[in-house]
């Protein structure tokens, strides 16, 4: 980051600012007038802030339940500033700052580089907050062709970032995005080399790149021994006495992946920041199947506020080739713009955002208006250079839709469409028996007789594929095929109504389900295969001329199916289901199945359904003659699956 500048702009709507109104002014140095960066402002008992930009200027929303608190102004160095907020909205502030030596006791130099970075790690929960902490923040992240330098995507938007405290390094924080915009600009031949792109990985950078709360590899206790520390001639960062503590994969190790230096306060040992990258191992070891890296580098910054540090920016540049396609150049960014400490809950699960499907349902319209209901920080040098951020502004202003148009219909039904993927158990009551079949067709020379022998059993594995379209966030419309598994073997399926309804209104969605739908299942059991000299055969009104053939018996069931079911939201994608259906049979039907077997790839295979009892064929059950199977299909079938939404 160039200096850690940043640039406050508040672009804000009349209705908005009478509900939350904006507190602007100017820092300045008591004795020199001149403007001071980075001075950390904060209401409410510091639980809400921000810092001022290199000229010294600070804009803050105060929401309704703030009015009336108190306003502090830091930095080290100065005379703490406090008075009572004034009325607002109200006049930009004009707020100098004295000089005040600050008393920073005595500190242990440590002997070794290395010794400076595990006292600044030790020291990670005493500079550091360890209380829940709400940042919001703006981000940029963009893919471009590298030769050319043309953007291929391009998205920004402003994002609510919940940090669990330092302490906790393995709790991942939420994300949500409180408001975004995007745009593909490739060209329509150019989807060949690199598909469209309906993710984004830009909002969770605050979390995945924040190295002192994840405790990095170069930074953890377990893989200090596979790196070598050493300190750097550099001394100052920021403005600050630092030591600068380099750091690369010790030689003769392949447990190491990165290298580069970070930033420690002399004083405080705390991590001011830190600049580091993948080396060529690290990038070996991470390869993906779809896209080969060639750098992957990260800048990470920190800032004081009320007495600890925190996340001030984040960095992230890769360079590389898909599998198909050009060399591809991809930078995320974030910058925070203000830091709530009131220990504000971490966002619902349906307000959180998830990896693979931030931008399939954005949160608000994409429009020219995307800035005016936030007080926050538009990208300076403090992101990208200003030729850039110019070029970014045209490009999302210049394909920015129209008011009122609509999404394209197409990924507007993906949204409503979702496949199902189930197996289970169906009730089939099977008793132990002997079977025999002998099949003798009027005027043709065919006399078949074949037998089988079934064990007893009380019901039978199934799996189901079907496929949901939503009509409404609570109906929907589904069809299934259904295939049987075992001694008994058959298709069936169904088709009907479900209704859905949200049981965990405040985190991860479970929902009770319902449905009614139409079911026709076939359960049966093969017999055998019998050579058919009749090569004008046929049988129920179907050719069957082929040289052999194979008899099974099954009974065809139509029956009205409810069902009851549960289903739990893994992501936006997928939901977990299992679903208790009750059948009420309406009739059912013995058959004898006769089917042509030809080889694997001949086509055209006939097969004829013989309904018992039939002049052609004769069934024994156990010796008797029967004219039904002597199974019969049981009133449970139990589904448990998973739901694939195709758009969000």
């Amino acid at each position: 980051m160039s200096g850690g500048r940043l640039l406050f702009c508040l672009l804000a709507l009349p209705a908005l600012a009478q509900e939350s109104p904006v507190l602007r002014g100017r820092v300045l140095d008591a004795d020199t007038h001149q403007p001071i960066p980075n001075a950390q402002i904060g209401i409410g008992n510091n639980r809400l802030g921000t810092s001022t930009n290199t000229e010294g200027r600070f804009a803050l929303r105060v929401p309704a339940a703030y009015q009336g608190s108190q306003l502090e102004v830091a930095l080290l160095g100065y005379r703490p500033y406090r008075r009572p907020l004034p009325p607002l909205p109200t006049v930009d502030l004009l707020i100098e700052l004295h000089l005040s030596p600050a008393s920073l006791g005595t500190v242990t130099v440590t002997a070794s580089a290395e010794g400076i970075v595990r006292e600044a790690v030790a020291r990670i929960p005493r500079n550091y907050p360890v209380r829940p902490t709400q940042l919001t923040g703006f981000y940029r992240e963009s893919d471009e062709e590298a030769v050319r330098q043309r953007y291929d995507y391009l998205a920004e938007g402003v994002l609510r970032v919940h940090k669990a405290g330092y302490q906790y390094p393995r709790d991942p924080g939420t994300v949500q995005v409180l408001q975004a915009r995007r745009v593909e600009l490739r060209p329509a031949q150019d989807t060949t080399a690199l598909p469209p792109i309906d993710w984004i990985a830009g909002p969770f950078i605050p979390h995945r790149f924040d190295f002192v709360h994840a405790r990095a590899e170069f930074i953890s206790a377990a893989h200090f021994k596979h790196y070598v520390y050493r300190l750097s001639p550099q001394t100052t960062f920021q403005g600050r006495a630092v030591y600068v503590v380099a750091f690369e994969p010790r030689p003769g190790t392949n447990r190491a992946n990165f290298a580069g230096e970070v930033y420690i306060d002399e004083q405080s040992y705390a991590f001011l920041g830190a600049r580091w990258h993948l080396t060529p191992v690290g990038i070996r070891r991470e390869r993906l199947l779809v896209f080969t890296a060639t750098e992957r580098a990260y800048r990470a910054e920190y800032q004081p506020y009320a007495g600890r540090y925190y996340l001030k920016s984040i960095w992230y540049n890769t360079l590389g080739r898909p599998q198909a396609g050009r060399v591809r150049h991809h930078l995320a960014e974030f910058v925070t713009t203000a830091i709530d400490t009131a220990q504000a809950p971490a966002p619902g699960y349906e307000a959180r955002t998830q990896y693979a499907d931030v931008f399939l349902q954005s949160p608000v319209p994409y429009d020219s208006a995307f800035w005016q209901h936030y007080t926050t920080v538009l990208p300076s040098a403090a992101l990208l250079d200003q030729a850039r951020q110019r070029q970014a502004d045209t490009l999302l202003r210049r394909s920015a839709p129209a008011a009122g148009v609509p999404a394209a219909p197409r990924r507007h039904l993906l949204r409503h469409l979702r496949y199902s993927y189930a197996g289970g158990v169906l009730a089939a009551a099977l008793p132990a028996a002997d079977l025999r079949v002998a099949l003798a067709p009027s005027g043709s020379p065919l006399q078949a007789a074949v037998q089988a022998h079934t064990t007893a059993q009380r019901a039978t594995a199934q799996y189901a594929f079907g496929v949901q379209f939503d009509l409404t966030p609570h109906w929907a419309a589904y069809a299934a095929t259904r295939h049987l598994l075992g001694q008994l073997r058959g298709e069936g399926w169904e088709a009907g109504l479900g209704y859905t309804r949200q049981l965990n209104s405040h985190g991860r969605p479970l929902r009770a389900r319902a449905g009614l739908a139409y079911l026709r299942q076939s359960v049966g059991r093969e017999l055998g295969t019998v050579a058919n000299p009749d090569a004008s055969l046929r049988l129920a009104g179907t050719p069957l001329g082929a040289d052999q053939l194979t008899l099974s018996l099954q009974a065809v069931t139509d029956a009205v199916q409810p069902r009851l079911g549960l289903g739990l939201e893994l992501s936006h994608h997928w939901e977990a289901v299992a679903d208790l259906g009750y059948l009420l049979p309406l009739r059912t039907r013995s058959q004898l199945l006769i089917e042509e077997k030809k080889g694997f790839f001949s086509f055209n295979q006939h097969t004829a359904d013989l309904d018992l009892p039939a002049a052609e064929a004769r069934l024994l059950v156990a010796g008797q003659p029967a004219t039904s199977t002597p199974w019969q299909l049981g009133r449970l079938l139990l589904n448990v699956g998973v739901l694939y939404r195709l758009g969000q």
